[in-house]
């Protein structure tokens, strides 16, 4: 039987029990918020990529093959294919404006001065003159670049000498020529003028001494393609980069204005068509034509829409050149340059020749080469010592081998001893000779 505790320990016992039960059962209250973790997306690595973009999304473009442009000695191997029946000399070179490259041939061939030295009697013209030109200076430098007037340029020469005397002009140009680093080209004698007995009328340049090649070049006025082409890149250098050995030398003379006045003077031609006939219509062409009997020159500046680049050619055939005959080539050889610089199809199909094996080289030193200057007329002597005994006088162009031996000083000169193209052997003051470098071949 139990007692009345009992019966209340039994009963809250009970109680306890039915309160843990609808405890269990009972729901989440609406207060507590369940989270739940959010997965780590894939590394980059392991991504996968789409296998579609939207429509509206353009798909990559692969990158472009970078085109290969043929260096210059293709150029150089379809000229000389152009050119390889022609009976006579030629003389050429092309030079790559951008990228300082060139090529070339008989660079250093002594050849009549024609119209073609008119471009350093306009550099001169430059010097001399200031922007802007009066209508009187813009004629005449306008009937020398599109007319090629001889009886202009000589003005122009009178002009430059500041005097009545055209000769005068001349020797200031031709010793500009040699500031400037210049030693082929030169003028002694005005165009179209007579020599004169009381004066120099000629002069002995390292191109009218070689003995393998020559054109019989007009003694009183005479360039080279090479020496043509540096005075175009230097007028090139002035005017687009106002730098250069014009701006160097002449600071005071000549600016960057005044090289683009030139170049676009020279943009005018109304004469004769050579290299000019190879270009597309329009395209910009500084240049200047010269011929006579026997030798066709023209040479200039090409600003063509790929790139600007320097074309200079000559044609010499012996005792006579006919016209028929030399202009189809410059067509050619001009439209070969365009063609280099502005057509990625140029070469197409076109294999270049092997290279020739080069040629035994010998045991002669190379000793480097001066060039006779500054003696005005008198010539240089040659002694046996410093100071001492005449051996020989050379003329002022003259070509001299510098020996190896170390100079010495006497008298209040320096002097060096060196070898004369005859042979003799001595030694000579170096004020009047001046180091020279010899064209690349």
């Amino acid at each position: 039987m139990c007692t009345r505790k009992s019966w209340i320990a039994l009963l809250v016992l009970l109680s306890l029990l039915v309160a843990c039960a609808s405890s269990a059962a009972d729901p989440a209250p609406a207060s507590v918020v369940t989270t739940v973790p959010t997965p780590l997306p894939p590394s980059p690595t392991s991504r996968p990529l789409p296998t579609s973009l939207p429509a509206s999304t353009p798909l990559p473009s692969e990158p472009a093959p970078t085109a290969v442009t043929p260096g210059l000695p293709y150029l150089q191997a379809a000229i000389e294919q152009a050119l390889a029946n022609f009976p006579g000399l030629s003389s050429y070179v092309v030079s790559d404006l951008a990228r300082g490259e060139r090529i070339g041939r008989n660079e250093d061939l002594a050849l009549a001065g024609m119209s073609l030295v008119k471009v350093p009697i306009l550099i001169n013209t430059y010097r001399t003159l200031d922007l802007p030109l009066t209508s009187e200076q813009t004629k005449l430098i306008t009937e020398t670049t599109a007319q090629s007037s001889n009886f202009a340029a000589n003005l122009l020469l009178q002009l430059i000498a500041g005097t009545r005397d055209a000769y005068a002009g001349a020797d200031i140009v031709t010793q500009s020529l040699r500031e400037l680093g210049i030693y082929n080209t030169f003028i002694a004698v005005p165009i179209d003028a007579d020599p004169k007995a009381d004066r120099l009328n000629t002069y002995l340049t390292p191109a009218n001494q070689r003995t393998d090649l020559t054109t019989y070049a007009d003694p009183f006025r005479q360039i080279t393609t090479g020496d043509l082409a540096r005075l175009l890149e230097m007028i090139y250098e002035c005017a687009e980069q106002d730098a250069g050995p014009l701006r160097e030398i002449y600071a005071q003379q000549i600016s960057a204005a005044e090289c683009q006045d030139l170049l676009a003077k020279m943009q005018l031609n109304e004469l004769a068509k050579l290299l000019e006939t190879g270009l597309p219509a329009g395209v910009p062409f500084a240049h200047k034509v010269g011929w006579i009997d026997d030798t066709h020159g023209d040479g200039g500046i090409v600003f063509s829409p790929s790139g600007d680049y320097l074309l200079v050619m000559a044609l010499y055939g012996k005792e006579w050149l006919e016209w028929e005959d030399s202009a189809p080539l410059f067509e050619e050889v001009s439209r070969l340059a365009y063609a280099h610089f502005n057509d990625p199809a140029a070469y197409d199909g076109f294999t270049l020749p092997p290279t020739p094996s080069p040629a035994p080289v010998t045991a002669t030193p190379d000793l480097p080469h001066a060039i006779v200057t500054n003696t005005r007329g008198v010539g240089l002597t040659v002694r046996n010592t410093p100071g001492g005994a005449e051996v020989a006088i050379v003329p002022d162009g003259t070509v001299l081998t510098l020996l190896p031996q170390e100079p010495r000083s006497a008298g209040g000169f320096t002097w060096q001893q060196v070898r004369t193209p005859a042979g003799d052997e001595g030694w000579a003051a170096t004020d009047f000779f001046t180091i020279w470098q010899e064209p690349a071949p």
